[in-house]
């Protein structure tokens, strides 16, 4: 077995971007290394979730800053942790030089064709109104595939902690929000095959979203998953 040299630390995969928010992030939320059941790695972002929506050189930079920074550590794999990330997913996959997702909607493509292409996969986003085509097709959307978008920003407890960065987070609170959003998306679209979270801090009520809905239920988690096990898989004999 080759034993790896060269690093001041190993054992950790996978790296995670995240901006410098004080925003509380409970398990299963991606700012929680307590989401996932292998080792990750954090790396700040300078700037802001805001730098995201329309995109600029500079945060561009500072993605691809972060990415080097992280793979000067022997980090195989990076995922993003917000869906605006996305508009530099081909930038950032050529130029990091490891896997990289930019957001959790990198998975649409993949979903489209494990529901046989048929059917609608539902987006729920933090803000339907900053959720733009551009971040769509970066993620690899296409015309074809049958989109629902349904945004949080109407959700009260959501709009609180998320949008307006409030530190006092209820956990049942936001988990009636999210479900709300799911009543949503399901009332208005009878097709519903699938659903992504577009925002990191909902994947905690994955679970709770496909016990309502029936339905598959993709996150950021799921994102960093399938990058952990191409990056690392087990050894089976």
């Amino acid at each position: 077995m080759k034993i790896e040299t060269g690093f001041p630390f190993y054992g950790q995969d996978v790296g995670i971007l995240v901006f410098s928010t004080v925003t509380p992030r409970v398990c299963g939320d991606a700012g929680n290394s307590r989401s996932f059941s292998y080792p990750v790695r954090y790396e700040v972002v300078e700037g802001g979730y805001a730098d995201l929506i329309e995109g600029s050189l500079q945060i561009k930079a500072s993605i691809l800053r972060a990415c080097k920074n992280l793979t000067s550590l022997n980090i195989k794999a990076i995922v993003g942790d917000c869906g605006m990330m996305s508009l530099y997913q081909e930038d950032m996959g050529a130029l990091a030089g490891v896997l990289f997702a930019g957001s959790s909607l990198c998975q649409i493509p993949m979903i489209w064709q494990l529901i046989g292409r048929s059917g609608s996969i539902g987006v729920i986003t933090g803000h339907s109104k900053l959720l733009g085509e551009r971040h769509l097709r970066s993620s690899g959307w296409t015309d074809d595939i049958s989109l629902s978008v349904q945004g949080m920003e109407d959700e009260p407890h959501f709009t609180e902690i998320v949008i307006n960065g409030g530190l006092n987070l209820d956990v049942d609170r936001m988990r009636q929000d999210v479900l709300r959003a799911g009543e949503k998306l399901r009332a208005k679209t009878p097709d519903l095959r699938a659903v992504i979270f577009e925002c990191s801090n909902l994947a905690t009520y994955s679970a709770d979203l496909c016990e309502l809905l029936g339905v598959p239920v993709f996150d950021t988690i799921s994102t960093a998953n399938l990058l952990s096990y191409a990056a690392n898989p087990p050894r089976y004999l």
